[in-house]
């Protein structure tokens, strides 16, 4: 999986400069889980979208995992000494608790709109630690949990200024053909003038929908909707598995 050490300060700068809108998004995930009080976020960064949860609905008990230590230390800073953070790998954590929505607002799993089509955009490495990962998540669920995936849109070159004179910079190439199951490879980098002040490269792998489905449905969701606001893929947890020998 991917990890950001190194860099976190300027990916804090990032997310707060633009990247994502992180109070639409806790908006409309507020929307979706209603009267659902205990929330676990995968992949919690630095905690900006946790933060606008909360502050959307003070009444949330959110619990963020991360297996970043330095992105956990910034979010701790920022929601308080009373926010339950936890450095755990999705596909191995035990947080000894069950929840009644867990949500990946950008971390580990996305949803990509690639205008003619919906992928799965995944951290992670192969088919069999997408499945594993997403059964760890639906074992901390309560049966009737909830499990929202956000929608964006896909990788592309583009420059962002941010503040403090900072621009962003990302560019994209494949490093597979596309096909079922295909990667791209996202080089970017963080400059003030001619200085350098972080750069990162991130394999990232992306699903076709009906690969997608099978990896939701092997590891026990059911796909409900996409919210009214557009913002998430939105599964139940049915807490049985879909089995198949199908695998890439």
């Amino acid at each position: 999986m991917n990890q950001y050490t190194g860099i976190t300060e300027c990916y804090d700068l990032l997310m707060r400069g633009g990247y994502y809108d992180h109070d639409t998004m806790a908006r409309a995930a507020d929307a979706v889980m209603g009267e659902r009080k205990k929330v676990l976020e995968l992949g919690i960064g630095t905690g900006l979208f946790a933060q606008s949860l909360a502050a959307t609905n003070p009444d949330r008990d959110i619990t963020g995992v991360d297996f970043t230590p330095s992105m956990l230390e910034l979010a701790q800073d920022r929601l308080g000494a009373d926010a339950r953070l936890i450095e755990a790998d999705v596909t191995s954590m035990d947080v000894d608790d069950t929840f009644d929505a867990a949500i990946s607002s950008g971390g580990v799993w996305v949803i990509i709109d690639a205008e003619e089509e919906f992928l799965l955009g995944t951290h992670l490495l192969d088919y069999d630690h997408e499945v594993e990962g997403l059964r760890n998540v639906s074992a901390h669920l309560e049966p009737d949990g909830l499990l929202l995936l956000s929608i964006q849109e896909m990788h592309h070159d583009f420059d962002l200024m941010l503040p403090e004179g900072v621009v962003y910079s990302q560019r994209i190439s494949a490093t597979d053909a596309p096909d079922d199951h295909f990667m791209i490879e996202k080089e970017y980098s963080f400059k003030r003038g001619s200085e350098i002040l972080g750069e990162e490269t991130l394999n990232l792998g992306f699903y076709r929908r009906s690969v997608m489905d099978r990896i939701l449905g092997e590891a026990g969701f059911e796909f409900e909707r996409i919210d009214d606001d557009r913002q998430f893929f939105v599964y139940s947890n049915r807490g049985e598995p879909e089995t198949t020998s199908v695998q890439l």
